[in-house]
């Protein structure tokens, strides 16, 4: 039998120090719980690739159909590895400057790094101690060298008294200021110009984490999107959280919310009663076809683990109520994530995810593919609200 070509597709999830990888057609089989001890019934992750990353905090990105990841900025410089298959459950990682797959970097301090319709977009400090004003630079698909475009208006770089978060909604670049307070930088791409929105993705969102993903519509929408996004809301006993889900039905002009909606069949779904906050992180995929992947990563009640929930979603007719969607659970697992090296000791905390299909000469997506949230290299804090 002829060993495949490529991997097929994959929900990739990238931590601090490593990269996984699981099929989506296994994904939506994994099932769900019955029993709500879910301590019980623990078993190791199923992921189909594993692979250690060569350093710390790499954010990745889509360049020619191939998988890169950028590294922070060190003493030699900031460099870029390339990820590609090489067979069976077999991943491999090597260096992509020297071999000309993709030229260098245009700055070493990135902030954000993100791809608009086969485009990579690098949002980067001008010099490499990160302490002169922001640049914007692009990576075009049929180029080979990165181009400098519009850079943030210097409101941006006076507003931002902690590292910035982005994210792409319908192929705009949003950038907003932490602590969030409803203002946000929109590049975009053709018209190369930035404009300041007040306001934007109002409803208290200084409660939300610095993440945005936008979801395949169950239904007519009109003019508008469905964006979901998350938050922690901590409880008694110090750095116990647990996580929200929030979708928003966004206006595709002024970006302002018509409607928000918690999600409670998920929210309820989440069976760790608690999370540890500066150990666990929540990341959002759009799976397509009205389907999203909701994961927590981290110290679940003080065991590393791995929640993993699969959910569709419907529009429902409620003109009276914020509620415009009906949710289904179709996956709800929590699975084991301890090192199966007793001398490693790092926690596998999910920094970004995102679906496509790694070949051996290529990637061949479905669609471009879209980072969860974006990436950011600095992961900002993020803001909590009392219960």
């Amino acid at each position: 039998m002829m060993e495949s070509a490529e991997t097929g597709e994959c929900l990739w999830m990238v931590t601090d120090n490593k990269i996984f990888g699981i099929r989506i057609e296994k994904l939506e089989k994994l099932g769900k719980n019955e029993v709500r001890d879910w301590k019980s019934h623990l078993e190791r992750a199923p992921f189909d690739f594993h692979l250690e990353l060569p350093e710390v905090n790499m954010s990745p990105f889509i360049f020619a159909s191939k998988l890169f990841l950028t590294t922070e900025p060190n003493d030699s410089g900031t460099k870029i590895y390339q990820i590609s298959y090489v067979g069976g459950d077999t991943v491999e990682i090597s260096e992509a400057v020297a071999t000309g797959a993709i030229p260098p970097v245009p700055t070493g301090f990135p902030n954000y790094i993100a791809n608009i319709k086969g485009d990579v977009y690098f949002v980067g400090q001008l010099d490499a101690q990160g302490l002169c004003g922001t640049g914007l630079w692009v990576l075009r698909s049929n180029s080979r060298e990165w181009v400098s475009v519009s850079a943030p208006p210097t409101e941006y770089d006076s507003d931002n008294l902690g590292c910035p978060f982005g994210f792409v909604l319908k192929d705009k670049l949003f950038l907003c200021p932490l602590p969030a307070r409803g203002i946000s930088y929109v590049y975009d791409p053709p018209a190369n110009k930035w404009t300041r929105l007040e306001s934007i993705f109002s409803f208290s969102d200084h409660h939300s984490l610095p993440s945005f993903v936008l979801v395949s519509p169950p239904g007519d929408v009109g003019d508008r999107s469905v964006v979901l996004t998350g938050r922690m809301k901590s409880l008694p006993g110090g750095s116990r959280v647990k996580y929200d889900i929030h979708a928003l039905l966004v206006d595709n002009q002024d970006y302002r919310v018509h409607r928000r909606q918690r999600l409670d069949e998920v929210c309820e779904a989440i069976q760790p009663s608690f999370f540890k906050a500066s150990d666990s992180d929540l990341s959002l995929v759009d799976l397509g076809n009205s389907k999203v992947c909701v994961m927590i990563g981290g110290l679940a009640e003080r065991i590393p683990s791995l929640c993993i929930l699969v959910v569709e979603l419907g529009l429902v007719q409620e003109e009276e109520q914020q509620r415009f969607l009906s949710v289904r659970v179709l996956v709800n697992r929590v699975f084991d994530m301890v090192p199966d090296n007793l001398e490693d000791r790092s926690l596998q905390v999910p920094c970004t995810s995102f679906i496509f299909s790694l070949s051996k000469d290529c990637i061949s997506p479905r669609k471009v593919p879209k980072l969860a949230g974006g990436t950011n290299p600095s992961n900002p804090t993020t803001s909590f609200e009392q219960e």
